[in-house]
């Protein structure tokens, strides 16, 4: 069984969604942003089947966002990620990216 992983995502030129990342049943924990982001917070998107996309979204029905901290790893509460451990995620920017961007997601056993 696995216990972790890291996943490196892409979100290209003139885009803000990343690619998707299967979960393998494990909680998102943290992310790894690039020294240079063009948007300065980042959302989420969650699918089953990788392809039917819809926000995370709080309990209050704001999105789960997360301010973009260049170069550091941001810890994400892996609690309220516990619907997601069976499916896909992938990171949406605000901005449209100048450039291709890599962003590295941290997972962990719940």
């Amino acid at each position: 069984m696995q216990l972790s992983k890291q996943v490196l995502i892409d979100i290209s030129e003139d885009a803000s969604n990343s690619t998707g990342v299967q979960t393998d049943g494990l909680l998102l924990s943290g992310i790894v942003f690039p020294a240079a982001m063009t948007g300065s917070n980042v959302t989420f998107d969650f699918a089953f089947d990788g392809s039917t996309w819809v926000d995370v979204v709080e309990t209050d029905g704001t999105e789960v966002t997360y301010t973009v901290s260049a170069g550091n790893v941001t810890r994400v509460d892996p609690s309220g990620w516990a619907f997601a451990t069976a499916g896909f995620v992938r990171v949406t920017s605000d901005g449209t990216e100048a450039a291709d961007r890599e962003i590295q997601l941290i997972f962990k056993q719940s």
